[in-house]
């Protein structure tokens, strides 16, 4: 409780300061529309500042951001247009568009006359990319490098021009997106570069690269209330680059598993088992459900599926009677059709182990081979332990008509 209390204190200050900053710059501005208050790019340094405090989880922070911007679009739409003759202001016309702000405050500067001081085609691109004319975007854009840009447009630049190229040229984006990061760090735009750029590490198969700015993320901005977004991007990534396939690459992906909070940890490694488990590597599935039991709280629905995995990594004979003792433990109304589907493949491998196998088609007995199978040069279903018993009986027989010949 008291920890709650001190989070909450510390929110209520955050905002506070962000409020007596945000009175102060209309209190001091210099305005140069008719109705006073501060400047465009005096809002947006407001706005930016706001939006640090959002990328490290300020809930406070993104009420009063969307309030600002609001407050924006009103204000945009009242200033006079010689306001927008100022580069300053008409940069922060773009960046309120890209941080949130309503398109219409951009159709309506795009009808000024005179234009605002800005490249035409920033304007138009930004509204494109709000209105999801992504072609229409990136040929706009195609011209336009974000690092000739002031940092605080670049970045923003950076960011949306990497969205048109995430699927067609993951490469390219990967770039603009860590132009994104350079140009305005610790910022929420960096905060979104980043996730993005674990989506395209994913995508481009660059496990190293991956790990790399899942660690960074996670280091910087595990409390971003779009840290949600992340999680679920990386357990998309964890699946594609196939860190179930082997122990040395599950090995590669535990020490950022520890990067995350408990929960989110117990999480994807229990997804690392079902995948493990489902592709048959049984080592990476049996060390996943270890990790994941060790996080899991008794009598949950978790545990009882966790349960079914421990067991299903461990169906040798010696293992039987344990297996046998954990399955009947399991409470099988907390399980999903699928969990249920999964423990009943279990029950009939340990079943299997329990018992001789059934002899293949056309076998009579258990051993001896029918005289009408229909191609005997076929072979495969001849197992190991039935060649080495042959050959076994072979010498036997051998050994015998030697001792026969001998008396």
């Amino acid at each position: 409780m008291m920890g709650f209390t001190s989070q909450l204190k510390t929110g209520f200050v955050r905002l506070l300061l962000s409020m007596v900053f945000l009175a102060g710059a209309a209190a001091g501005a210099r305005s140069q529309d008719a109705g006073g208050g501060p400047l465009p790019y005096e809002l947006v340094r407001s706005l930016q500042s706001l939006q640090e405090q959002v990328a490290q989880g300020n809930s406070h922070a993104t009420v009063a951001q969307r309030s600002l911007l609001a407050r924006m679009d009103v204000r945009f739409i009242q200033m006079s247009p010689d306001v927008w003759q100022d580069p300053r202001n008409a940069r922060a016309a773009v960046i309120h568009l890209l941080s949130g702000g309503h398109p219409d405050v951009m159709r309506y500067l795009l009808t000024l006359d005179p234009a605002p001081v800005i490249d035409r085609k920033l304007m138009e691109a930004s509204l494109a990319y709000i209105e999801g004319r992504e072609d229409e975007m990136r040929d706009l854009l195609e011209d336009i490098d974000p690092l000739d840009l002031p940092s605080g447009l670049g970045g923003h630049v950076a960011l949306v021009k990497a969205a048109s190229y995430l699927r067609s040229d993951p490469a390219r984006a990967r770039e603009l997106l860590q132009v994104a990061s350079l140009l305005m760090p610790g910022t929420l735009v960096e905060e979104a570069a980043l996730r993005r750029e674990v989506f395209v590490a994913g995508i481009m198969g660059d496990v190293d690269h991956f790990r790399v700015l899942s660690t960074r993320y996670l280091r910087r901005f595990s409390n971003s209330i779009y840290a949600g977004d992340f999680r679920r991007r990386f357990a998309l990534a964890i699946d594609t680059l196939g860190f179930v396939k082997s122990e040395d690459k599950f090995a590669l992906i535990v020490p950022v598993l520890h990067e995350f909070d408990a929960d989110s940890r117990r999480g994807l490694y229990m997804r690392l088992a079902r995948s493990a488990l489902l592709a048959g590597h049984l080592n990476v599935a049996r060390k996943s459900t270890e990790e994941a039991m060790i996080l899991a709280v008794e009598g949950t629905r978790e545990r009882e599926i966790l349960k079914v995995y421990s067991a299903a990594t461990r169906l040798e004979p010696e293992m039987i009677s344990e297996n046998r003792d954990l399955l009947w433990s399991i409470d099988k109304s907390a399980l999903s059709y699928e969990d249920l589907a999964l423990l009943d493949g279990v029950y009939t491998v340990l079943n299997s182990v329990r018992h001789f196998p059934e002899p293949p088609d056309n076998v009579i007995g258990e051993f001896n081979v029918a005289s009408n199978i229909a191609d005997p040069e076929d072979l495969s279903w001849v197992t190991p332990d039935m060649n080495l018993a042959e050959r076994l009986l072979r010498r036997t027989e051998k050994s015998l008509e030697a001792m026969g010949e001998e008396e």
